[in-house]
């Protein structure tokens, strides 16, 4: 009672001054005078949605048979089923072939190139083991540059797969220390 009593104090107040309780009042975050903004319903209407009309209903026929002893008694219950069209979207596999290009008469072998240097580099990774013989195709692509990022980790070079001057010439070193000595008549 006491509290309804203090609220018709305020509103008697307010109505004595002549004011609107929401201009009397300050509100935080309101400014004076109101919410200028428009109201919600005026912003965006309310969505109105139909159902997907891709949807079929069906109704399947499902039967069941209950055993009780010496009889045998079929029951036939009808179950709603929802069918739902497969999609006819074909999405196709994605590749990317490597195209190769001339390889540079001088400087670091790279990916994508191809040409005799690196068929040599190649060559040079057979003889030491890190690629099957079947690797050389003078085409400096992804498993040549594993096999140069193999080799480079065993001598403790820059591990980038890029044949440059220094792993290259510690390849040729390497293949000259495992090559045996020929011998001239």
């Amino acid at each position: 009672m006491r509290r309804v009593a203090s609220g018709v104090v305020v509103l008697l107040a307010l109505a004595a001054c002549g004011g609107d309780p929401a201009d009397s009042v300050d509100v935080p975050g309101v400014p004076p005078g109101g919410d200028p903004r428009p109201s919600i319903s005026t912003i965006a209407p309310a969505p109105t949605t139909s159902p997907p009309s891709t949807v079929a209903r069906t109704t399947t026929t499902v039967a069941a048979t209950t055993t009780v002893a010496p009889t045998t008694t079929a029951t036939t219950t009808t179950v709603p089923t929802t069918t739902v069209p497969a999609s006819t979207t074909t999405v196709a596999p994605t590749t990317t072939e490597l195209v190769y290009s001339p390889e540079p008469a001088d400087g670091a072998l790279r990916v994508g190139v191809e040409g005799p240097r690196s068929l040599e580099v190649q060559q040079n990774l057979i003889a030491l083991g890190i690629l099957p013989s079947t690797a050389a195709d003078s085409k400096y692509g992804p498993g040549t540059a594993a096999g140069i990022r193999r080799f480079q980790e065993s001598q403790s070079l820059v591990v980038d797969g890029v044949a440059g001057p220094v792993t290259l010439a510690a390849l040729t070193a390497a293949v000259a220390a495992v090559a045996p000595p020929t011998t001239t008549i």
